[in-house]
């Protein structure tokens, strides 16, 4: 990830609602997208390795980049048949480039 990629604390929200992540890489990642921390400043900070914030990092950059504008990330465990109709609207659900049109 190149050190200028940055998210507001709206953009972070979305990255991170639904995903299994435990709080304290979340903090580590914030720290950087958010706030604009180095990664060794963070590690430093946190007394773990570069690369164990650089992983937090890229974890949330990366569901950042899966989850386009006006859509959601959704996890739930649900019946065989409601599963079924939940895929099919994944399945149909616009593409990010065409939400960008």
């Amino acid at each position: 990830m190149p050190a200028n990629k940055r998210l507001t604390a709206a953009e972070f929200a979305r990255a991170i609602d639904g995903i299994n992540i435990s709080e304290r890489p979340i903090a580590m990642a914030r720290a950087v997208l958010v706030d604009g921390e180095s990664q060794s400043d963070c590690a430093r900070a946190n007394g773990v390795s570069r690369n164990a914030v650089c992983i937090a990092v890229n974890r949330i950059w990366e569901a950042h980049s899966a989850v386009p504008a006006g859509f959601e990330r959704v996890t739930a465990v649900l019946p065989k048949h409601q599963a079924s109709v939940v895929r099919g609207w994944h399945e149909r659900a616009p593409l990010k480039s065409e939400t960008a049109s």
